[in-house]
């Protein structure tokens, strides 16, 4: 497996570090600030093995909790271990006082057989990731 990162981005959240983890996990609000999300429902609390279904336009998807460290990192991934392709977001979440910094990673595994496609894969997750963490800014900082 081949691994290759598609985004590096991180911004600056005016909440503190508990209130920012609460907000990146509660995925029914997901499609308020997470791109091409259109609902998205899972069951309890952010752990291994969760699966996330999630609709974006006329498709149903899944996102795995590949890692969670509770209040301060989470690791989803799409496909499985297995699978030709593996997109990975981790989120870290740093405290600055009583505000958050919040990184991203997204992140792509790939068997050699998928590498011929690598580059266009990585610039359309670059492409379509690239205004999340500022989505998620601006959604959580006017959440109740």
């Amino acid at each position: 497996m081949e691994s290759i990162t598609a985004l590096e981005d991180e911004v600056l959240i005016h909440l503190p570090q508990w209130r920012v983890w609460d907000l990146l996990t509660d995925w029914v609000s997901a499609p308020l600030w997470m791109p091409g999300v259109d609902s998205m429902l899972a069951v309890g609390p952010a752990v291994p093995g969760q699966t996330l279904r999630y609709r974006s336009a006329d498709h149903e998807r899944e996102l795995t909790v590949a890692t969670v460290e509770p209040g301060s990192a989470l690791t989803l991934a799409a496909g499985s271990d297995g699978a030709d392709v593996r997109v990975e977001y981790g989120y870290l979440l740093v405290a600055e006082g009583d505000r958050t910094r919040l990184r991203l990673r997204v992140g792509i595994r790939l068997d050699h057989a998928a590498a011929d496609g690598a580059d266009e894969l990585r610039e359309a997750l670059a492409e379509a990731e690239s205004g999340q963490l500022e989505a998620f800014r601006a959604y959580a900082e006017k959440a109740p």
